[in-house]
């Protein structure tokens, strides 16, 4: 995937962005992810190879030197952004003015709620994987107004959705149970209770399973049914089997992309 926008350049060699699965080729595009992204750039984002980057590949060698200068200086290096902003020329003047109101609102919030702004985003982005050590560093915060029981539960049960849709629902379940030690909210152990009907290698203890009614439960058996009976009458469930009457390299190839789809499906119930 690339973000293709309006640009004079055209570099040779792309700089890709991993955390959004993008090629970078031109200076509008950096601009375009920098603006649109902030709680993905405003760490360590300007570094030797970006702006090796800007000097080779762009033909800015004047903003690389700005650049190179600034990270050298002991100046506050959210400024690098700006320095790229401003020197590109494709937002407005007021509209770099927003941005750095913006990144300025985010310095001034509490440490573990910046932290988990930011894992929050990747955890949107579907990327659970970086997300789940920002949220662990998240619970070394020291107790404070801000880092009660509601922050720390909300933390473990964002950890638990991670790792449930990357499949590990052993680490999935002991998240859930230590989001309902601080949450005390049923549907962490709703979430659990999937888990278990899902992974049946998996229990829900017993101290989980009596805080929630036989009506909950039947309630809850209800729903993953009736979303199994939904997933049944798919149109992905019909293309499967169409995909047996097609030969072997297409079968295999066709339920690659079934299963890749039915993950995704997955990980949405969690």
């Amino acid at each position: 995937m690339s973000l293709m926008l309006c640009r004079q350049e055209n570099a040779e060699h792309p700089f890709y962005l991993d955390v959004l699965g993008v090629n970078i080729y031109t200076s509008q595009e950096l601009c375009y992810v920098i603006y649109h992204h902030p709680l993905l750039v405003l760490d360590d984002f300007v570094d030797d190879h970006l702006i090796d980057f800007i000097r080779e590949e762009l033909n800015m060698a004047n903003l690389a030197g700005r650049l190179e200068k600034w990270k050298k200086s002991e100046e506050n290096q959210d400024e690098l952004l700006l320095i790229i902003l401003q020197e590109c020329f494709y937002y407005r003047p007021s509209e770099v003015n927003d941005f750095r109101q913006h990144i300025v609102g985010l310095r001034k919030k509490h440490s573990a709620e910046y932290s988990k702004l930011r894992a929050d985003y990747l955890f949107g982005l579907r990327q659970y994987g970086r997300a789940v050590p920002i949220y662990e560093k998240c619970l070394e915060f020291p107790r404070d107004g801000y880092v009660n029981d509601e922050f720390l539960g909300k933390i473990w049960c964002n950890m638990g959705s991670c790792y449930a849709r990357m499949f590990q629902s052993e680490k999935a379940v002991r998240a859930f149970e230590k989001a309902y030690y601080y949450l005390k909210d049923i549907a962490v152990i709703q979430k659990m209770y999937y888990m278990t009907i899902l992974n049946p290698k998996l229990s829900l203890k017993e101290k989980f399973g009596a805080a929630a009614t036989a009506e909950q439960k039947k309630a809850w058996d209800e729903e993953l049914a009736g979303a199994r009976e939904h997933a049944s009458q798919s149109e992905s469930v019909q293309s499967l089997e169409r995909l047996f009457e097609k030969d072997p390299l297409k079968r295999t190839s066709g339920a690659a992309r079934l299963i890749h789809q039915w993950k995704q499906e997955y990980r949405n119930m969690i």
